[in-house]
């Protein structure tokens, strides 16, 4: 039997920094460090954390858009909870729509040039290639080893600080062109060699300095210092999403994420929300669907 599935590519940008907490502590860097790839030890947005938090906006937004007639409090989320179930899931069923990791795509740093967003040959080719109103496939990208190649938005270098690091640059014919908000959302593009993309971000993380405090004194705790790591403002995200059809009545990928979006963009994800953090914007790719192996 096939099943068939829809598929969509969504993207973020990170209006504040994101803290997915990884619950543990890594030698030599953030005490409070963040979630990474194990197979390329970069930053990542679990599925779970996604899932988890379009669930409660999708909740809210039905609870205020479908439900508002109602005054009890309770039949207000009786109203909703069966309709959002179908969609999520809860304890006796699974939900139809499921969530991927967040990969980061895009990655800003501070150069010479302004703000610039580095990122691979690999990513530009999983995450555009088969974008309606993206050039990736036209432009025909070499494959980089020790040097870096401005797709977009860059003056005529030939060596170009990103951090820490001083690279070659090289150049195209023809500009980037990525397509729709993503192509507003990153101003200057870079191409690095994957062996250093990892590098590179892991040691351009935005890092923080808090204190804890004494609740009865209102002062600084005693050796109460600590860091944590997050994402930076700027970053673009990329996650995939997929919905079974094998349900009437559940609502496509588009109208879940639409309902979502403002909420994404508002209350945010991950921790610290409270201290700034969290935002992101979210633009979600046009078309798709496919049809999944039995």
């Amino acid at each position: 039997m096939v099943v068939c599935v829809e598929l969509r590519k969504i993207y973020g940008r990170a209006l504040d920094p994101i803290h997915v907490g990884s619950g543990g502590y890594r030698l030599g860097r953030a005490d409070n460090t963040i979630v990474r790839d194990p197979a390329t030890d970069l930053p990542k947005i679990p599925g779970t954390s996604l899932a988890g938090v379009a669930r409660a906006f999708y909740f809210l937004h039905q609870l205020e858009c479908n439900c508002s007639d109602k005054t009890d409090e309770k039949e207000k989320k009786e109203c909703v909870e069966e309709g959002v179930s179908n969609v999520f899931g809860d304890e006796s069923k699974k939900g139809t729509i499921r969530f991927y990791d967040g990969h980061v795509i895009f990655f800003p740093l501070s150069s010479v040039q302004g703000t610039v967003w580095i990122t691979t040959k690999d990513l530009l080719e999983y995450w555009f290639i088969n974008k309606k109103d993206s050039n990736v496939r036209e432009l025909k990208i070499p494959e980089v080893t020790d040097k870096a190649i401005a797709l977009k938005g860059l003056n005529s270098v030939e060596f170009l600080n990103l951090g820490w690091l001083l690279l070659e640059i090289g150049g195209l014919s023809q500009q980037l062109v990525l397509g729709g908000e993503v192509d507003d959302w990153v101003r200057r593009v870079v191409m690095i060699p994957e062996k250093l993309f990892s590098q590179i971000v892991n040691d351009n993380l935005e890092v923080r300095t808090s204190v804890r405090i004494d609740p009865m004194t209102g002062a600084a705790v005693d050796r109460g210092l600590f860091t944590y790591e997050a994402i930076p403002r700027g970053t673009v995200i990329g996650f995939e999403v997929a919905c079974e059809k094998i349900r009437k009545q559940v609502p496509d990928i588009e109208k879940v994420m639409n309902a979502v979006k403002p909420y994404f963009k508002l209350l945010g994800i991950g921790g610290m929300g409270t201290r700034g953090f969290g935002r992101l914007e979210l633009f979600i790719e046009n078309g798709g669907g496919g049809a999944a192996q039995p």
